[in-house]
Parts: structure tokens; C-alpha cells; sequence
């Protein structure tokens, strides 16, 4: 497989993740490709089992399709792990290099990595890491955006997103940290909370990049 179609694979199910509806105007804007080369990529990933066209979601994923989507997010996010833990990268550097070399190196190489790191199950960002073999299935999933109660909660999940990874530096908010939910405002749409004591407010656009659970005191 090469690794445009990976990427369109990761892409696909990164989009089902957030809408519910896949359109190939959604694909052809986040792939940063024209809508005619997304309408060809998807013909033939059809045609190779890869997906299925469905009236109420567009786009569906087919047990093929999900099960090259698991094994693409277990060598990025090992691969992560990898030069975190030993190549002295920080954070927010490892996505971009893993995106490189998850198409680059093989699965044995990635089994000997596994087996080398101690099978870690969460990547920097708190993604899963799903075994060997195994569907994905994301151990946090709620995000900021869909909070309504006021309370305090635990960010356990971020997205792999470099201008985000940068903002969550500047406001000293890592995985495991915990954030006070004080308010939501209609007017502003900002999300007004309370981090390190200190009072922040954020757009929903980054609200929807934070998977959270509930602090149990």
C-alpha cells in the first residue's frame, strides 16, 4: 500500500471521529488535494475493499479498511514512544518524524519495537495503542467541547496537532493535568477555565482537540 493511501485511510477515519457525515469536500480539504483526485483515490479504495459508500455517512470504513487504520496508528504511536523515550525528542517534535516513518519501516521491525519498549498501551498524546492484530478503540473519547457540567477534569488525550501541541506548551498543560471548568459562553463561544490556578479561556476548535474525564475526588 503506498503511502498516499495510508494516509487517506488515517484521514477517513480521523474525520469520522469528529462529523457524521465523510463528504469528499471534507477529505479533498484536510488532504490539502483537489476534489477530483480525492473522487479517483476513493473509486479505487472502494474497489480494493477499502471502504464502502453509504447514504447517511458517506463513507464507511470496511473491516479491511479499519484494521489497516489500526496497524498504521500502532507504528506512529510507538514510533512515538520511541523518540520520546530514547532519541531525546520532545513532544511536540515526534508526530511530524512519525508520519515520515510510519511508512517507511516494516512490521517486524515495529513487533521488535513493541517487544523493546515494554508494550506501552498509550502514545505522548495519551492515544491508545492498540495491540497487535487488534481494532483501534480509544480509551478517552469525551472531549472538552461536549462539557456542560461545571467541574473539574483530567485532559487524559490530545490530538497530534503541531500548532496545538505548541499552544498546549505555552499554557504549561500536559497529559494527566487537570482543568477547572468554570463556564461555557454562547455569545463567545469560549470555554473558561482554570489550569495551574491560573485563568485561561479557548475556542471550541481547540475544546474539540482535548479528551478529558471526569476528576474523581
Amino acid at each position: 500500500m503506498t503511502p498516499n493511501k495510508e494516509d487517506y485511510l488515517k484521514c477517513i477515519y480521523e474525520i469520522g471521529t469528529e462529523v457524521e457525515k465523510i463528504s469528499n469536500k471534507e477529505i479533498a480539504s484536510r488532504m490539502q488535494v483537489s476534489p477530483p483526485a480525492v473522487t479517483e483515490m476513493i473509486k479505487r479504495m472502494i474497489s480494493e475493499g477499502l471502504l464502502v459508500k453509504d447514504k447517511t455517512h458517506g463513507y464507511l470504513l470496511t473491516d479491511l479498511g479499519s484494521q489497516l487504520v489500526s496497524d498504521l496508528y500502532r507504528k506512529h504511536r510507538l514510533i512515538e514512544v520511541f523518540l520520546l523515550e530514547n532519541l531525546g525528542y520532545i513532544t511536540e517534535e515526534v508526530h511530524e518524524e512519525a508520519e515520515v516513518l510510519e511508512h517507511t519501516v516494516s512490521e517486524h521491525f515495529i513487533d521488535r519495537l513493541d517487544h523493546m519498549l515494554g508494550n506501552p498501551k498509550t502514545c505522548p498524546h495519551g492515544g491508545t495503542i492498540p495491540p497487535k492484530g487488534q481494532l483501534l478503540i480509544e480509551a478517552y473519547q469525551d472531549r472538552l467541547s461536549d462539557v456542560s457540567e461545571p467541574g473539574t477534569y483530567r485532559l487524559r488525550r490530545v490530538q497530534d496537532n503541531f500548532e496545538l501541541l505548541n499552544f498546549l506548551d505555552q499554557i504549561q498543560l500536559t497529559i494527566g493535568d487537570d482543568i477547572l471548568f468554570k463556564a461555557y459562553d454562547d455569545y463567545t463561544g469560549l470555554y473558561h477555565l482554570a489550569i495551574h490556578g491560573q485563568e485561561i479561556s479557548i475556542n471550541q476548535v481547540i475544546a474539540q482537540q482535548l479528551y478529558i474525564e471526569k476528576h474523581a475526588l
